[in-house]
């Protein structure tokens, strides 16, 4: 049985009539699972209908996704660095522009820098010293090649004229374990699990990519007060379905999405992690999704990202 949600007005009032797949282009344990995961069980709530998750990588993801049949069964979490940016570093089989409908924006997460605690830096400042005075020692871990996180830490790096060494791993997760164990001193990433490692000691937080101090960690610095004004890495989460799918299909889900982030305990959920909840239409997401599109090929270029 479907629950109605006020305000849809135009949409399928008899969707969803069976269980939703939500393709989540990065592993278990990731920025992105994690958000997915939150929307995900307030679909859940709302709709009656179980979700089932599916754990694709990048790419692989973002394929499935675009190509499953448009009946609003099949949804895609969507994010800045797998929409935005993945397309002009990587050969992709589908073009999330053209492939993919936007269903609406649900969260917002800052890039969070962090250190292993036993590196001899507590700023960005001495960080970036260090990083000059031994270049090519240090490394920076990456959930991958063309992620969010590889991108806000090469922009750093552009802008602060320094030469670590990048290394990618295989998803959020392994990333955050590789500055935890001292394999990698150092990431920048979605703040999403790692806000946790954080708080136990296992990270130390040095910077924030947003434009103003977080909630969550009103003592680590932004970095454009850290000496780059003109950084910002503020990533989003959306859902996205296949083109094709039906526009009150999509109606209905921009309405579930949006009582589901009103929610006080899924609202805790994504704070929490240092995310915000954020709404928006279909249009203004898909306008989003445009603009860092253009932007992001613009600075990939710019800074030689092209890993194919």
């Amino acid at each position: 049985m479907t629950t109605r949600v006020a305000g849809l007005d135009g949409g399928d009032a008899s969707y969803p009539g069976a269980p939703l797949r939500l393709i989540i282009p990065e592993v278990v344990g990731s920025a992105a699972d994690l958000m997915s995961r939150i929307i995900g069980d307030g679909f859940a709530a709302i709709t009656g209908q179980p979700v089932i998750y599916e754990n694709l990588f990048l790419e692989a993801g973002v394929t499935r996704g675009a190509t499953a049949a448009p009946d609003g069964y099949t949804l895609l979490y969507g994010s800045a660095g797998n929409l935005a940016l993945l397309p002009h570093v990587k050969k992709m089989a589908v073009d999330p522009l053209q492939d993919l409908l936007a269903v609406g924006r649900f969260v917002i997460q800052p890039s969070l820098l962090a250190v292993n605690p036993a590196l001899a830096v507590n700023n960005l400042q001495e960080l970036v010293a260090m990083m000059r005075a031994q270049p090519g020692r240090l490394r920076m871990s990456t959930a991958g090649a063309g992620t969010s996180g590889h991108f806000a830490g090469e922009l750093l790096i552009a802008q602060a004229g320094v030469q670590p060494e990048v290394v990618h791993y295989h998803g959020g997760g392994p990333a955050i374990e590789a500055v935890v164990n001292n394999d990698a001193q150092w990431t920048m990433a979605p703040i999403a699990g790692r806000l946790p490692h954080v708080r136990s000691g296992k990270l130390r937080a040095i910077a924030i990519g947003s434009p103003a101090r977080l909630r969550a960690l009103p003592e680590v610095p932004t970095i454009a007060e850290s000496g780059y004004p003109a950084y910002s890495a503020v990533g989003w989460g959306g859902i996205f379905v296949p083109k094709g799918t039906p526009q009150a299909v999509i109606e209905r889900l921009n309405a579930i999405m949006a009582v589901a982030i009103a929610t006080p305990a899924l609202r805790a959920r994504f704070e929490a992690q240092g995310a915000e909840p954020a709404g928006g239409t279909p249009q203004e997401m898909a306008g989003i999704l445009a603009q860092d599109h253009a932007c992001y090929g613009e600075l990939a270029a710019q800074l030689g990202l092209r890993i194919e």
